[in-house]
């Protein structure tokens, strides 16, 4: 729910039509429908034991904190009139719903309805009203019956005529039936409390335990009756005109002595055991509407009040109040004096006057009107009580007021204070700070004469101090500080004037005052004092420990030994009731509503201080405000985690049995704390600090915020930790709430377990791949080695091919060398044979011409057989075949039909022989040789492009 401050109103003094209010009344907060979301009406009040208020509402349940409002409506959208705390559980009931609320495990408020467990035939019925926890059963009670909730079962009381209210009252639980009476409920059963007849009274609306078994019962029209053992009294009170008139719709106990009445058109009417009217608190007091439906008592005393529009706070026990003297205009309250056995206020228009009671030790709640004081029209400064008699500071002057009726003594110029010039009474002479410097005052015969303006300095005078050595001291806000030497007449006077270069830390805004006996002076750094012997200012030994360098405006000292101080818009006292540890206390309550500029504090007694404000004066009760220091409260509203999306995960309430840590994800790493302290009216006066354990070094320093916000949080274990202090140094108990950010997904246990996993399937497989590889490798290495082995047989062979080729090349090269020669041996058997044929030639004719010389003839036989040996075939042929790997048995072998003429072509063809050698060797024509050629391809089937001398290296190579 939204957090709202609630509108505030102060108190308005206002007469009632039966009797006069207290002259100081309580502060008021003020919540409408706007603030807390709700529904106008509230029907019922309860409050548990951390401090948190629940309202029945027109829409649900409210629940508020001091700070945030939360709305919980009924399931059916209904009205809620009436609720009850137990265990836990906050019990409601509607229109025609019955149940209770509880917190889940998140701390949440979750409905769950009881209606199931009423009989079918009872579980139709109208508006739940009452709802009361006795001994160990919670009761509700409707018009027509009263169910009773016990052990996860209900039970049902059906009414005579109509059951009209249910109440616990001290140790009984009793409901009155609209005709026959009240009854007690005991052993299990409803049991008239008198002799049964017609009931005695006119539609109750409230019933209180007296002392000596009696009830205080308070009836719509007919006011208050007491009842005791069936006898029934009318309780007669101040107010009874006004209850007849205005009704009364609650009713409810204050203390042993008081009660608060709620009507339905007057507000809240408070009487005591006697009657009497303690006070009223309507409208015109500040409450925002006169219709009362609720009253509650809450545990520091104060009450609440359920509206017809609205719900208001009313700090009934406070030790503050609020006087208004000028009703019904808004003054500001500038002095207060107690005098005569009366209380005198000056204000921005005259000054007032109001009777107090002679046995009220606290002033404020002395009844009574203020009177304007007759003669004081105007604006009023000061109220001073000197020599037993009653001066006014006054804008038109100085007046001495007696007998409610002021006289004027100057008129000159405006006055501010008065000063009596000696400490012996009574005071002789008297200094007047005005508007224009001094003005003397002579007291004699009970009354005041002016002796007129001292001559000698013509400034506005506020502040006026004497000194042990009888120097007057004076100061203004924007010249500086004056000492004043009064001349032995006391009609003129000379003085000094100090500023900043003397030791004072500013000229301006300067303020004397006479403090623990000696002359002090407020600064905007702190408190000084004049130093006679070096002639300038220090720091005030006493006090300047204590203030420090805080600007300070005002100081005054009380009756015992407390200082009184303005700082700023704060206002606060230095307690020296142990003197060796002087104990220094802000008033955050009263921050900003104190007169700024002209601040004022009247210490009468610690029970009653008098404090300028812009709202009147206020009254603390000093006594009362200091023995109410209990520690206060400290709550853990709601916490919020956020992300992706926003969710609440606590909803305010730490079960008893259930202290779960919190665990959320990784992704919600944003969280939202909202905290309170239930100090309702005082929560001003809460600081409070914290610390996320796990994130932050230490504690915060105090704070008035009531929230706090942490983004981008990391994964792992947190706490949040929430105290609070109010401004007396009391410490609350310490709140905390631990939540866990999980690890993203892939940094959970899983996760890991996961990796784990993985890593140990990555090793497997590792060691697996590398089996593999070093098997691979294994295989690699010894097909490599037979790689290797069979490269190095391949070399070896190489080599052994290369040497063989080497050798074939060589023999290739033999034979052609020695074909070559048989070539060569060929050409010169050719060219011998050639030369033998020419010798032949010329033989026959030579022959011829000698005709048939014997000698001649023996030659020519001669050349014959030299040719016959020459043409020795089968030698040439051997000795070819053995050059050319038998080329020639080869070519018979494959071609056996060739003829010697054949081989010898193909012999002479290898040898590279020309066609005309052939011819030669052959002794035919070339010619022949080419015939020759010709056969032989085609007995070798020579195909067309092939030749023939190739074909003859492939046989000659192939014999090879």
């Amino acid at each position: 729910m939204k957090k709202m401050l609630p509108s505030i109103v102060f108190v308005i003094f206002a007469s009632t039509g039966y009797s006069q209010n207290t002259i100081g009344l309580p502060q008021i907060l003020n919540f409408n429908n706007s603030i807390f979301q709700g529904g106008a009406q509230t029907w019922d009040i309860r409050q548990d034991e951390k401090g948190r208020m629940y309202f029945a509402n027109n829409e649900g349940l409210l629940v508020y904190d001091g700070n945030y409002w939360k709305l919980y409506p009924q399931p059916n959208k209904t009205i809620l009139r009436s609720l009850a705390l137990k265990d836990e559980k906050i019990f409601a009931g509607g229109q025609d719903e019955i149940g209770f609320y509880a917190p889940d495990g998140h701390g949440i408020l979750q409905y769950t309805s009881l209606k199931p467990l009423i009989p079918k035939q009872y579980s139709s019925f109208t508006d739940l009203w009452d709802i009361e926890v006795y001994k160990q059963s919670v009761f509700f009670r409707t018009w027509e019956r009263i169910f009773e909730y016990k052990d996860g079962a209900i039970k049902t009381y059906p009414a005579g005529t109509g059951w009209e209210i249910m109440k616990k009252t001290g140790d009984k639980l009793v409901a009155l039936d609209r005709k026959k009476g009240l009854f007690q409920f005991l052993n299990g059963s409803w049991v008239p409390m008198g002799p049964e007849s017609s009931s005695p009274f006119s539609e109750v609306t409230g019933i209180v335990a007296l002392e000596n078994d009696s009830l205080l019962v308070s009836t719509l029209v007919g006011g208050l009756y007491v009842y005791h053992k069936g006898v029934v009294r009318k309780k007669t009170t101040e107010a009874d005109a006004s209850f007849v008139k205005n009704h009364i719709y609650s009713f409810e106990r204050i203390n042993a002595n008081e009660y608060v009445v709620g009507t339905t058109s007057a507000g809240c009417v408070v009487i005591n055991a006697r009657g009497q009217v303690v006070q009223q608190i309507a409208r015109p007091e500040g409450l925002q509407n006169n219709n009362v439906l609720s009253v509650f008592l809450d545990k520091d005393h104060n009450l609440w009040a359920g509206l017809d529009n609205g719900i208001s706070f009313i700090a009934y026990n406070s030790a503050i109040k609020y006087i208004k003297p000028g009703k019904p205009d808004e003054l500001s309250g500038y002095a207060a004096r107690v005098y005569d056995n009366g209380l005198y206020v000056a204000t921005s228009d005259g000054a007032y006057y109001a009777r107090l009671s002679q046995n009220a030790k606290d002033l404020s709640f002395s009844k009574g009107d203020f009177v304007k004081i007759k003669n004081s029209a105007g604006q009023a400064w000061r109220l001073d009580e000197i020599n037993h008699q009653l001066l006014m500071g006054h804008h038109n002057g100085s007046f001495q007021i007696r007998n409610n009726e002021a006289a004027q003594l100057t008129k000159e110029s405006g006055a501010w204070l008065f000063l009596p010039t000696s400490n012996v009474y009574p005071s002789q002479h008297v200094l007047a700070g005005t508007y224009a410097g001094l003005t003397m005052l002579k007291y004699e015969a009970n009354t005041f004469t002016s002796l007129g303006e001292i001559q000698g300095m013509h400034e506005s005078l506020r502040f006026l101090a004497i000194d042990n050595n009888n120097h007057v001291w004076a100061s203004h806000p924007y010249r500086g500080v004056y000492r004043i030497l009064l001349a032995a007449d006391g009609r003129s006077f000379r003085y000094e004037l100090f500023t900043e270069k003397d030791g004072l830390p500013s000229t301006l805004r300067n303020n004397v005052f006479r403090v623990k006996n000696r002359v002090v002076f407020a600064t905007e750094k702190g408190v000084y004092e004049f130093d006679a012997e070096k002639k300038r200012f220090i720091q005030s030994p006493v006090l300047y420990s204590i203030f420090g360098n805080i600007p300070v405006q005002y100081l005054n000292e009380d009756a015992d030994g407390n200082i009184w101080f303005c700082s700023g818009k704060r206002i606060g006292v230095v307690d020296f009731t142990n003197a060796a540890k002087p104990a220094l206390t802000y008033f955050p309550e009263l921050t900003g509503k104190i007169l700024s500029g002209f601040e004022y504090v009247y210490p009468y007694n610690n029970e009653n201080i008098f404090i300028a404000s812009t709202i009147g004066i206020i009254h603390l009760n000093y006594k009362k405000y200091i023995k109410g220091n209990a520690k206060p409260e400290m709550l853990l509203a709601q916490v919020r985690a956020s992300g992706k999306s926003d969710s609440l995960v606590f909803g305010g309430y730490f079960q008893s049995n259930n202290n779960a840590t919190l665990y959320v994800p990784n992704s919600s790493n944003a969280f939202h704390f909202e905290f309170s302290s239930p100090a309702f009216g005082l929560n001003s006066n809460i600081d409070y600090s914290y610390q996320l354990v796990g994130y932050d070094r230490g504690w915060s320093a105090p704070t008035s915020k009531t929230e706090k916000e942490y983004t981008n949080l990391g994964e792992g274990s947190y706490t949040f930790m929430v105290k609070a202090y109010d401004n007396l140094g009391n410490e609350s108990e310490t709140v905390s709430y631990r939540f866990v950010i999980n690890p993203a997904w892939y940094r959970t246990v899983w996760a890991y377990l996961f990796y784990f996993f993985l890593v140990l399937m990555l090793f497997y497989y590792i060691y697996k791949s590398q089996k593999k590889k070093f098997q691979k490798q294994k295989l690699l290495f010894e097909e490599e080695q037979k790689r290797l082995k069979y490269i190095h047989q391949l070399e070896v062979e190489k080599n052994e091919k290369e040497i063989i080729q080497l050798q074939n090349e060589k023999l290739v090269n033999e034979v052609i060398y020695k074909n070559k020669e048989l070539a060569d041996v060929s050409m010169h058997l050719v060219e011998r044979s050639d030369a033998l044929i020419k010798v032949k030639d010329e033989l026959q004719r030579l022959h011829k011409k000698t005709g048939g010389n014997h000698d001649v003839k023996r030659a020519i036989e001669l050349v014959n057989e030299i040719e016959k040996n020459n043409s020795n075939w089968e030698q040439f042929a051997a000795h070819f075949d053995e050059i050319n790997n038998d080329f020639i048995k080869k070519l018979k072998l494959r071609f056996p039909n060739l003829t010697s003429t054949d081989l010898k072509v193909c012999t002479y063809l290898q040898l590279k022989l020309a066609t005309k050698e052939i011819a030669q060797l052959m002794n035919i024509t070339v010619r022949g040789v080419e015939i020759s050629r010709y056969r032989l391809r085609k007995k070798m089937n020579l195909k067309t492009g092939e030749t023939l001398n190739d074909f003859l290296n492939e046989i000659n190579l192939d014999a090879g």
